[in-house]
Formats: structure tokens, C-alpha cells, sequence
């Protein structure tokens, strides 16, 4: 994503907030911290650990997802207009990497130089539509 996303795009118009969840128990907060330094001099970029998966429950709920399946790996995008409140606001456009998700759609199931392609194809269509530049 870095490479995609940031150093591809540096004049970019773009707010990238990533949310880091404990998946595994190797997920700990110093190694949080060690992967979020490789962003942090960004100011486009906001991060934040969620221990407790939170975010990643809620998003994947709001997908229709079984109870207590959790979002992690995917990225979404979303134009200047969108209006964040109690509910996920409708991206522009999304990628994951979760293989056997029952919630995240297949065809939008992205992984390796893939999901690098992918990632690339969405910020051009953003910024050729004005959305991120």
C-alpha cells in the first residue's frame, strides 16, 4: 500500500486511515508500532491499533457478515462527499484479500501483484474523476 499509494501518488489529494487489528498473537502493539513507522512521516496518513477488533467487527457486520467475523486486509475508497457517521458511509470502490469470507464479495478477492494492480487501477479511476487530487 505504501508503495501503491503513497510514493506513487505523492501530490494526491488523499486522507488514508488504517486501522491495525490484533488478528494473531504475534498482532502485539510493538509490532504495530514497528509497521506503523514505514507510514508515519506521511501526514496524509492516520493510524490507529484496535486491539480488540472493533472496527474490523463492525465493518464486516455492516457487510452482513456472521456474527463475529471481522474485516481485516481490505481497503476501501471513498470520494470527498462521503458522510461518516453511525454507518459505514458507501465507498467508491474496494479490494480484499480475505480467501473463504462469506461477507466480502469474490470478485473483488485481490492478492499479491494482484491486489498491488488493483489498488493502482482504483486511485487512477479516483483521481481521473477528480475524487483524490
Amino acid at each position: 500500500m505504501q508503495k501503491v499509494l503513497l510514493e506513487e501518488f505523492p501530490d494526491a489529494n488523499l486522507d488514508i486511515l488504517i486501522v491495525w487489528l490484533k488478528m494473531y498473537d504475534a498482532d502485539s502493539l510493538e509490532v504495530v508500532q514497528e509497521a506503523a513507522r514505514l507510514l508515519r512521516d506521511d501526514p496524509r496518513v492516520t493510524q490507529f491499533y484496535d486491539p480488540g477488533k472493533i472496527c474490523g467487527l463492525e465493518v464486516a457486520e455492516g457487510f452482513g457478515a456472521k456474527s463475529g467475523e471481522v474485516a481485516w486486509d481490505v481497503y476501501f475508497f471513498y470520494d470527498r462527499q462521503a458522510v461518516w457517521s453511525e454507518q459505514l458511509p458507501q465507498s467508491v470502490d474496494w479490494a480484499h484479500q480475505l480467501s473463504g469470507s462469506s461477507w466480502a464479495e469474490a470478485d473483488r478477492l485481490f492478492q499479491g501483484d494482484q491486489l498491488t494492480q488493483k489498488l493502482r487501477e482504483i486511485m487512477l479511476n479516483l483521481l481521473k474523476n477528480g475524487q483524490g487530487a
